[in-house]
């Protein structure tokens, strides 16, 4: 997983070895030869504009996804899953507002988007019972503590 902080946060630290090993570990269920994918950390501006441009909606959201459908790396002959875009502002004031730390949050929105480049969606009930469910097991696979049930709304 290559990882890339594109804000300009000087103090946004973050545990990179353990968002490798939650994905990593999360792949291993689903592929033989775990894929390639990106996660990078972008500003509130950024991430709303390819909310509005791909998903029509002119708001800052939390974690937005690009599946790669099956995409190959012709440098390495992997497969390239897709790219997962976290806005780190967004994910503080969650976190903030769910008294848990930044790290929690975005461990959550990692596991959120792996489950969405993994064909998993929320758009109906049926669909958001089984990710929430996974998401959950996960989350406590990982020993991931929120101060909010994932979902709950925020207010946003």
């Amino acid at each position: 997983m290559d990882i890339d902080n594109r804000t300009d946060l000087i103090d946004f630290i973050i545990d990179e070895n353990r968002l490798h090993s939650i994905s990593e570990n999360i792949l291993t269920h689903y592929f033989d030869t775990i894929p390639e994918l990106s996660l990078s950390f972008i500003t509130p501006r950024e991430i709303q504009e390819l909310n509005k441009t791909y998903r029509g909606y002119d708001e800052v959201t939390d974690v937005l996804t690009f599946p790669s459908d099956g995409e190959v790396d012709p440098e390495t002959g992997k497969e390239y899953l897709g790219d997962i875009l976290i806005c780190v502002s967004r994910a503080s004031e969650q976190a903030a507002s769910s008294n848990h730390p930044l790290q929690n949050e975005i461990e959550l929105l990692l596991i959120h988007g792996l489950l969405h480049l993994l064909g998993y969606d929320h758009s109906d009930e049926s669909q958001k019972e089984e990710m929430w469910a996974l998401q959950n097991e996960y989350l406590d696979l990982f020993n991931i503590n929120l101060g909010r049930k994932p979902g709950e709304d925020l207010g946003y």
